[in-house]
């Protein structure tokens, strides 16, 4: 144990006075707090003041339709073409920037005809908003009126229609804003994807940098292979955990203060500020990150145990790396249906269950038994994990040349 401290002092020492840590651990809550203000700036950018020509074939669906665009937050400036305009036409002033887009209204609009809008701003969700509350709205009253009801009747029927507020809730409490939960869980699902990839990753290289300089020759002199990879996993791993307290002390801080920083840069929080995470979600992330990067940088460290250059690294680390990719890809199993079988599944499996659960749980989709597994499941896989990787790693670091085969892996794993 003690030459294990000694070399996990090391390699936290040695990580935690570099310039690209000291940039990282800086760089970190500035996005984070760039994720606040940013898409605040920005919302509604390349959608407010637009420019764009209606040519309608109906003759009545025109002016309410402009007047409605006049009238929004968005201020759209629009302009009635002839109904004899052409798309070609009305391109044109597309590519020469005097419009942002056209919208065309079929002669049988009122019955069933569709609607088109035309624009370079298309692919912005906002404009799809825009059009999907301005335009089907404005049809309907024109439907109503050319039916013959009174103005009474119409109002009684086209009354403001407040949006649906969707409510995340597991049963247990009152709700959260559904999409604002669902952000933070992924949130920190990616964070923890990346900050495993990159340290785990880091102690493969800090492997085969030893490795290849040699230096790991004298180390084997002084000390025991097993005792050098949990030294090697600990250090790295308190550097990853430091680093990671202060991204997320920091993001919390920015968000407790969000309206104060938005209100500072003259920004407005649109939407609805994110839901507080409890201590016990705390818990559960840092429980499965510490397992989570335990898990993976044995296995990270046995790839960096039997190559012998980074060249190689890169290719040997590939099944370790799907393996987390896969569980990222399979996000929306859980996303999509937290209490589902799928995702209680995958929630247990060790590969997966360290980026996944925190965020199942997070949504309320797994209860307190089912995370206590899935956390014992992932302590038993590690416990079986490391001792596999510390027979590779006690026979590999001293292996130079090729690549070792299958075969001569299954070997190692018997000395």
């Amino acid at each position: 144990m003690r030459e294990m401290w000694v070399i996990a002092k090391r390699e936290l020492l040695e990580r935690v006075r570099t310039k690209w840590f000291v940039a990282m651990t800086i760089l970190g809550p500035i996005l984070m707090i760039g994720l606040i203000v940013i898409p605040a700036l920005l919302a509604g950018a390349g959608s407010k003041g637009a420019k764009l020509s209606i040519v309608d074939a109906t003759g009545v669906l025109a002016e309410p339709i402009a007047a409605a665009f006049a009238a929004d937050d968005h201020h759209w400036v629009a302009t009635i073409e002839p109904a004899t305009a052409t798309d070609e036409q009305l391109r044109a002033k597309i590519r020469d920037k005097s419009i942002s887009g056209f919208i065309r209204i079929p002669a049988d609009a009122l019955t069933a005809g569709e609607i088109t809008y035309s624009g370079d701003n298309a692919t912005n969700q906002d404009v799809e908003i825009l059009l999907q509350r301005i335009i089907p709205s404005t049809v309907l009253l024109a439907r109503a009126k050319h039916a013959g009801l009174d103005e009474t009747q119409i109002a009684s029927v086209f009354g403001a229609i407040k949006p649906v507020k969707a409510l995340h809730t597991n049963g247990e409490t009152q709700g959260e804003n559904g999409m604002m939960t669902f952000l933070v869980g992924y949130i920190i699902a990616l964070i923890l994807y990346m900050v495993i990839t990159l340290y785990g990753v880091n102690v493969m290289r800090s492997v085969v940098s030893e490795k290849s300089s040699r230096v790991v020759e004298l180390m084997v002199a002084a000390t025991k292979p097993s005792a050098m990879m949990a030294g090697k996993i600990a250090g790295v791993g308190g550097a990853a955990l430091a680093q990671i307290a202060i991204w997320f002390a920091i993001g919390g801080i920015a968000l407790a203060n969000r309206a104060a920083i938005l209100g500072a840069l003259g920004a407005s929080d649109a939407g609805s500020l994110l839901p507080a995470l409890p201590l016990s979600q705390i818990l559960v992330i840092i429980a499965f990150f510490i397992l989570g990067f335990l898990f993976y940088s044995s296995l990270y460290a046995a790839v960096g145990a039997m190559v012998a250059s980074e060249q190689e690294s890169q290719q040997a680390q590939m099944p370790v790396t799907m393996l987390l990719v896969i569980g990222m890809v399979s996000m929306t199993a859980i996303t999509g249906d937290p209490r589902g079988t799928a995702a209680a599944v995958m929630t247990q499996v060790p590969a997966w269950s360290p980026m996944l659960m925190p965020l199942r749980y997070v949504l309320g989709g797994a209860s307190a038994g089912e995370v206590a597994m899935s956390l014992a499941i992932l302590a038993l896989s590690i416990v079986v994990f490391a001792r596999l990787a510390a027979k590779i790693y006690r026979v590999g670091i001293l292996m130079y040349g090729k690549r070792p085969s299958l075969r001569e892996l299954v070997r190692w794993l018997r000395y």
